[in-house]
């Protein structure tokens, strides 16, 4: 199935690209080594940038069901190819440099946003789908195919209103 994109979630997922891109202009000038902690602390603020990358782009691919593993494969290609460009894109900005680490926390981001949404959708699906045609247990296994109770009720003296 061809997937349909949202004009919506087009705009915005480019308008996240160009604040990504924006971002990843910025020169690091600084002279000063940075802390190690202060340097993880940066770093790890790849994944939700991208985790919320990866929504925009699942959230364009609208044509195909919520739980369509394709799409959220779609998804997951999309956003990582643009990490690996915004890496690609830093190696050309002065001060800063290409990273596989930086890479993989951006990627780590990605699939932890989709693993999260596909649950949800899948949630979703499951709770929608038994509110359709609920089903008493009790009663579809005691009772033979096309029987029918009287109109009053269960029959008196089996225990029930009497």
């Amino acid at each position: 199935m061809r997937p349909h994109l949202d004009l919506r979630y087009r705009l915005l997922t480019v308008m996240y690209l160009a604040v990504i891109y924006g971002l990843s202009s910025i020169p690091d000038l600084s002279t000063q080594e940075q802390h190690p902690l202060v340097r993880l602390a940066l770093n790890l603020g790849h994944a939700p940038l991208f985790a919320g990358l990866a929504f925009c782009v699942l959230k364009s691919l609208s044509g195909a069901p919520d739980a369509s593993s394709d799409r959220y494969a779609l998804a997951f290609a999309m956003s990582a190819a643009c990490a690996a460009l915004d890496e690609w894109h830093q190696s050309f900005v002065p001060g800063r440099y290409c990273s596989l680490g930086d890479f993989l926390v951006d990627v780590v981001g990605i699939a932890g946003m989709l693993f999260f949404l596909r649950l949800l959708a899948r949630r979703t699906h499951r709770r929608q789908t038994r509110d359709i045609a609920p089903i008493d247990p009790l009663m579809a296994c005691t009772m033979p195919s096309g029987t029918r109770l009287p109109a009053g009720g269960p029959v008196s003296g089996t225990g029930w209103r009497e």
